[in-house]
């Protein structure tokens, strides 16, 4: 199906807005650092681009359910992709795991605790 003229920029209007709810909510996650990655970085905007973030948290839960949390707090209008890492293993992987090597490389850094 073809898209239609301007979506992409309506696309990136809809990201970009999402971003700003998403930034005012973090601070009250108790995230220690979050790193905006993908189309949002690169600027390669289709009508499937997301909102993807590596998100470093301290956190007893399963790997596989981390992101969970932040689909119910950040409830975006857009999909939002969330890789959620403990501190510890965010030190201990960022060097072997592409995903990571990736985030801090070519992400940028939205939300510091520091």
């Amino acid at each position: 199906m073809p898209v239609r003229i301007g979506f992409t920029q309506f696309r990136r209007e809809m990201l970009e807005k999402e971003m700003e709810n998403i930034m005012s909510l973090l601070p009250q996650l108790g995230v220690e650092k979050v790193y905006l990655t993908g189309d949002m970085v690169t600027g390669d905007i289709s009508p499937d681009s997301r909102i993807d973030l590596v998100v470093v948290h301290d956190t007893d839960g399963a790997f596989g359910r981390r992101a969970d949390f932040f689909s119910y707090h950040l409830s975006s209008m857009v999909a939002v992709d969330c890789q959620v890492y403990t501190p510890q293993e965010f030190e201990e992987l960022q060097d072997s795991l592409p995903a990571l090597a990736t985030a801090i490389k070519h992400g940028r850094v939205i939300y510091s605790a520091q």
